[in-house]
C-alpha cells in the first residue's frame, strides 16, 4: 500500500534536470516573483476542483504503456479524493475524520495517509508550487506559453524514488494540465488532466469513505 500512496502523491507533486528543459525559458527574478504570488492568490481563492485524468507510464521493462484513468475532487479545506477508475478501481480520501485507502474490498484508515494526503492537497491548491520543505522550485515558461513548475526533491523518500517532477500549468488559470514524473529507475509517468471544473458546488459526502 505504502508504493500505491507515494506514487498518488507523486503524481501531483517529484528530475534534477542538467540542461534547461526543451523549448522553455527560466523566468527573470521579476517573473518569478510575480508568478509566486499569482501562485498565492490562486491558494487562497480556490474553493474546489473537479478533474479528469489519463495516466500513460513508459517502462524500460515494457514494450506498451501503462494506461490508467480516473478523476480528482478536491474541498477547501483539508477535503480530498483521488480515484481510479480504470483498469482497476480505488481511491485515497482525506476528510473531516481523518485519510483512507478504499478498493473493491473497503476502506482503512492510515495516519500516514493522512500527513500524505495533506502534501497532495498543498500541491493541488498551489501552495506545494510555491514553497515545500520536501522540494526545491524553478519556474519556466514554455513556447506555447504554460508555466513550467520544475521540482527537484530533498526529501529523502522523494529522492530514492524519483529525479524530477514537472508540473504544466495553465497561464491563465494556473491549474494544472499535465504532469510529468522521472523516476529513478527510468521510468517515466506523464499525467494529463482534462475537463477542469472549478468552484462548483460538492457536497461533503462525495468524501465519505
Amino acid at each position: 500500500m505504502k508504493k500505491i500512496i507515494l506514487s498518488i502523491l507523486a503524481l501531483c507533486v517529484a528530475t534534477a534536470l542538467v540542461a534547461q528543459p526543451a523549448g522553455s525559458k527560466l523566468l527573470s527574478s521579476t517573473e518569478r516573483a510575480a508568478t509566486i504570488q499569482k501562485l498565492k492568490t490562486h491558494s487562497t481563492n480556490l474553493k474546489t476542483l473537479k478533474v479528469n485524468f489519463t495516466q500513460e507510464k513508459s517502462s524500460k521493462l515494457f514494450t506498451d504503456k501503462v494506461v490508467s484513468k480516473g478523476n480528482m475532487t478536491y474541498k477547501k479545506s483539508n477535503m480530498l479524493r483521488w480515484a481510479y477508475t480504470s483498469p482497476k478501481t480505488y481511491a485515497i480520501i482525506l476528510n473531516k475524520k481523518g485519510a483512507w485507502f478504499k478498493n473493491e474490498k473497503g476502506s482503512v484508515q492510515n495516519k500516514m495517509i493522512e500527513g500524505l494526503c495533506k502534501l497532495l492537497l498543498r500541491t493541488i491548491n498551489g501552495d506545494g508550487l510555491v514553497e515545500s520543505n520536501g522540494f526545491t522550485t524553478s519556474y519556466y515558461r514554455c513556447a506555447d506559453q504554460s508555466l513550467l513548475v520544475l521540482m527537484k526533491p530533498t526529501d529523502k523518500t522523494m529522492k530514492e524514488m524519483y529525479t524530477s517532477i514537472e508540473v504544466y500549468l495553465d497561464p491563465t488559470s494556473l491549474l494544472a494540465k499535465k504532469v510529468k514524473l522521472n523516476e529513478k529507475k527510468g521510468d517515466v509517468t506523464t499525467i494529463t488532466f482534462s475537463n477542469h471544473k472549478k468552484d462548483i458546488a460538492i457536497a461533503d459526502s462525495e468524501f465519505d469513505e
